[in-house]
């Protein structure tokens, strides 16, 4: 039977006026959708549109451009061969299944509508017993026209606006609530606009947090020295009425074992969208995040193991996904990473970077068995000549890195970077030493579909520091099948040895 969920945008959050959105069931009433303003690119900061809803069965998508007349239309990932039918400034398609797409009017990147059709279904245990949870009813913004100054950057929205009509939370105390019901509490934010005082709210071990589809949370959640956390739903945690120089992430786990981060979209973020350090077991899935500040990283990982991302969006102002041994005071190696199904989107950096960062003072760390599979990489631009690759891997800091493998990896036109690097280097704006060594990488099944990219590199650092051992099944390069580094515009620099194409 097809099912359409959809969720209304709380008063007080800017909303989107480049398009008109309806949706139906098949054979159903269109309804009409509203769109959310999301801030991107940091170097010349951008507001483009996003839609979030969920569905099973079919849906029809209508999507009328009102920001100009429609000449061309990119819907991508390309990968996901969304066909659709044009009348004037109007498309429609249909989907038969979950999609994070990105329209696209005329070639505008900056001012796309990133639409998130999910999968109807209930999140954790949203029927569970009430006297282990905490339900917590959402408000709106009494006075509209003072909407603004939740993107304004301001060191709290109290500051400048009246928040009456928000629901507005103290965190001590609901923490507190939810030590003392124990196992198994649930603290429940309902459909609206709510706002964590201080903008920080620590959850206790064993707890879960769930977000309403419409519920949009003023506020950084962060997990430390705790485990059993889960924190779901199809709500929005939205960072955007920040100053950068609170640097807060969207969700922070710190020295924390078995979490979950599923399903909400995490906008604006002060520093990354999501931020582990020292984790132990931790699945993010259907996690949708957007940045436009500098150091935004998406899923920044620093020490962590047996981690797996699947099924996320990501549109960062830094890097989309990293993988590094020891940063500040997270420390030990990293492995047992894997990242499925995503879609990568680097309006500034690289949309994956596996190890600059070590523990330089002590020799440096292991960095092992990761894995990326069945990626769609829509945008790498990175402004920094030594810095550059959409699949990147750099050992800096005394670093090994091993077992790595890339498959079925889609990369599409991009601004500026490369294919690939992979070196053992001394990059000195962020290493004190070089890396140490790279060996066992694994390429298969990689499909580049764009041009005008920088020659790739693989390159050791000196006869201590080498690559070893880099394979690749299957490269594709503006269609031609690669068994020569030339033809892909690969260069293979010293100390790099038993590299083969095949």
């Amino acid at each position: 039977m097809d099912r359409l969920k959809l969720y209304a945008i709380p008063q007080g959050i800017a909303k989107s006026q480049d398009f008109k959105i309806r949706l139906r069931t098949r054979g159903g009433e269109w309804q009409e959708v509203e769109a959310y303003s999301v801030r991107i690119e940091m170097h010349h900061v951008s507001k483009a549109s996003a839609v979030h809803f969920d569905f099973s069965g079919g849906v029809e998508c209508e999507i009328t451009s009102l920001r100009c007349n429609v000449e061309t239309v990119d819907i991508r990932p390309a990968s996901k061969k969304i066909h659709y039918r044009r009348k004037e400034n109007t498309i429609t398609f249909f989907l038969m299944e979950p999609a994070k797409l990105s329209i696209e009017i005329n070639g505008d990147r900056f001012h796309n509508l990133h639409l998130m059709a999910g999968e109807a279904k209930l999140f954790l245990n949203s029927l569970k017993d009430d006297k282990k949870r905490i339900y917590l009813a959402g408000g709106k913004l009494k006075k509209p026209e003072e909407a603004w100054a939740l993107t304004a950057e301001n060191e709290a929205p109290e500051d400048v606006i009246s928040m009456e009509g928000v629901a507005i939370h103290d965190p001590a105390e609901l923490s507190e609530q939810l030590k003392r019901l124990g196992k198994g509490a649930v603290l429940y934010f309902g459909a609206g606009l709510h706002y964590i005082k201080g903008s920080i709210f620590d959850i206790p071990s064993h707890v879960q947090i769930q977000l309403d589809g419409g519920a949009f949370v003023m506020g950084s959640f962060r997990i430390t020295n705790e485990q059993y956390v889960s924190i779901g739903g199809r709500g929005v945690i939205y960072l955007g009425y920040l100053k950068k120089d609170s640097y807060l992430r969207g969700v922070e786990v710190n020295n924390c074992a078995h979490v979950l981060v599923e399903g909400v979209t995490i906008l604006s973020p002060t520093h990354n969208i999501i931020h582990l350090g020292s984790v132990y077991d931790i699945v993010i899935e259907d996690v949708r995040g957007f940045s436009h500040m500098g150091w935004s990283v998406g899923i920044n990982m620093m020490a962590c193991e047996n981690v797996l991302i699947k099924d996320v969006f990501v549109r960062s102002s830094d890097d989309c996904i990293t993988v590094y041994g020891r940063r500040y005071e997270y420390l030990g190696d990293s492995g047992n990473v894997q990242v499925k199904d995503c879609v990568l989107w680097a309006d500034v950096a690289h949309p994956t970077n596996i190890g600059i960062h070590g523990d330089s003072g002590n020799g440096g760390n292991t960095i092992e068995n990761v894995l990326f599979e069945n990626i769609d990489i829509l945008e790498h631009h990175e402004p920094q000549d030594d810095y550059l690759g959409c699949l990147c891997i750099n050992a800096g800091d005394g670093n090994t890195i091993r077992n790595v493998t890339y498959k079925n990896i889609r990369v599409e036109q991009f601004e500026r970077g490369k294919l690939l690097d992979i070196q053992v280097k001394w990059n000195k704006r962020y290493n004190p030493i070089p890396g140490n060594w790279i060996e066992h990488i694994q390429f298969e099944n990689i499909h580049y579909t764009g041009s005008g990219e920088i020659t790739s590199e693989i390159r050791g650092y000196d006869e201590t520091r080498k690559v070893v051992d880099v394979r690749f099944k299957d490269l594709y390069v503006r269609g031609k099948h690669i068994i020569k580094p030339e033809e892909g515009n690969i260069h293979i620099g010293e100390y790099a040895e038993d590299i083969v194409f095949e």
